[in-house]
């Protein structure tokens, strides 16, 4: 089992080749990726998911997701709210994950990238001293 930091940059490389600083959370089960939007949208007479991602570069970057669903996500805070959730690869280091993450806003937020539990679980273990184990920027 690897160890990493508290924060690791990864890449989203299904989104973008750019390294983008996450903060690596045991607190949270989920890990969630930050989205400038999404919707459904019609295509072919099938439901796809719209998502609009800027991870830093300054650039829009428009994906479409075909599988996806909606999840009832539980923020620290007690409130709820429905996120859609999709597949994404997340790399860290050189090694890459496939991992079901929600995507929200999180444009107020410090790190646009949080890794959760799930994503974590007998991968990795986390020194919280350290940082930037894995990539360094």
């Amino acid at each position: 089992m690897q160890t990493i930091g508290r924060r690791e940059f990864v890449k989203l490389p299904s989104i973008a080749d750019v390294l983008v600083e996450a903060k690596i959370d045991t607190g949270a089960f989920r890990s969630a990726v930050h989205c400038l939007s999404c919707r459904e949208i019609e295509h072919n007479e099938q439901l796809i998911l719209e998502a609009i991602f800027d991870l830093g570069t300054g650039e829009q970057i428009v994906k479409h997701f075909t599988e996806y669903h909606q999840r009832v996500v539980r923020s620290s805070f007690g409130e709820s709210e429905v996120r859609f959730c999709v597949k994404l690869a997340i790399q860290i280091g050189r090694k890459k994950i496939l991992s079901q993450v929600t995507l929200t806003d999180r444009s107020d937020m410090r790190y646009q990238i949080l890794i959760g539990r799930k994503t974590l679980y007998k991968k990795y273990k986390v020194d919280v001293a350290a940082l930037h184990l894995k990539t360094k920027k």
